[in-house]
């Protein structure tokens, strides 16, 4: 009895000798150990001007990340060229998780836009999607057009007389011009600017009689009158809305998906570093006083994901917008 104690007491011992060699030379893994991340300040571009829901949304995130991180964490924003100055620039960044991108779903309509991008796509990998959201279409009140197939039947009868305002050539509301055109023989005239603050103005100011933008950019003047909502992207009524169709219930289809915020990193970011960042934005929106704040102030849905669930969506949404874009024969080349 005495042998066969000391042979199984060696035998434990072999495998634990075993056990240590295999995870110093990699055949097992050791256990999984958080990155030491961040190590300096983190800057997250938005190549978009300041004023934007997406913005505001980003400033609130950056603010709680400093205070989890013990680092700053700043918002840098870099308008022009449909998001691809700033896209650009964090392409080319450090890939160390300490430059991020906060992009749109232009990020998966500009290869479909372009034959030739400044940036290769495959130099940013996804992270997080911050937030999914709905999109309006709005005109301006004293325009007496109050649905969509009122706007239809005054584009008909005066072709390019409307001015539809938009943030940008190739972006998600010129796509829904473009579609509104296709899908129901009308013509109005594109007028890009530079965000949804800008949008707005034109529409105040009559330079433009229709517009797309984020909710919060035109809901003060939706509430005093001054504009109407008369449709909705996404594959539901909105929640606030419920009288005002989507654009599928109105015949302009491809647009039943919703539009979103993600984060990004540079290409050969560590997994580890990805995993964090995901998991502490995750974190920080779990804050149920926040969400209620995102939800009924800023009319975006919070929807922190992991990495792997990102580059899913992405993937899907690409190909969605591909068949979108193609249809209207939108190219920016």
């Amino acid at each position: 009895m005495q042998r066969i104690h000391r042979t199984a007491r060696r035998s434990t011992l072999e495998i634990a000798v075993a056990t240590v060699i295999a995870i110093l030379f990699g055949a097992i893994p050791a256990f999984a150990k958080e990155p030491d991340f961040p190590t300096g300040p983190v800057r997250i571009v938005l190549p978009f001007p300041p004023g934007t829901v997406n913005d505001s949304i980003l400033r609130i995130l950056a603010e709680r990340l400093s205070q989890r991180w013990n680092q700053p964490v700043t918002v840098d924003n870099k308008p022009g060229a449909s998001s691809m100055i700033g896209t650009t620039a964090v392409a080319q960044a450090k890939p160390d998780g300490h430059t991020l991108l906060a992009n749109i779903t232009l990020m998966v309509q500009n290869p479909a836009l372009r034959a030739k991008l400044p940036y290769d796509p495959k130099s940013l990998v996804p992270v997080t999607q911050i937030n999914r959201q709905q999109l309006p279409v709005f005109v301006r009140s004293d325009l007496g057009i109050d649905s969509m197939t009122k706007l239809f039947t005054y584009a008909q009868s005066n072709p390019g007389k409307l001015n539809f305002a938009s943030w940008g050539l190739g972006s998600t509301a010129h796509i829904i011009k473009a579609k509104m055109e296709q899908d129901n023989r009308v013509a109005m005239t594109h007028v890009p600017y530079k965000g949804g603050a800008d949008i707005v103005r034109a529409l105040l100011a009559g330079e433009a009689d229709v517009g797309v933008a984020d909710f919060l950019s035109p809901n003060p003047h939706v509430q005093s009158g001054k504009f109407k909502v008369i449709a909705v992207t996404g594959p539901k009524r909105f929640a606030d809305m419920p009288n005002v169709p989507t654009l599928a219930e109105v015949g302009v289809t491809g647009f039943e998906g919703y539009n979103w915020l993600g984060l990004f990193a540079p290409t050969g970011t560590s997994p580890a570093v990805l995993t964090k960042i995901a998991s502490d934005i995750a974190a920080v929106q779990d804050d149920p006083a926040l969400q209620t704040r995102f939800k009924k102030d800023m009319f975006v849905e919070p929807t922190a994901t992991t990495p792997e669930d990102f580059q899913k969506i992405f993937a899907r949404d690409e190909q969605a917008w591909m068949a979108v874009i193609r249809a209207t024969k939108i190219s920016l080349e």
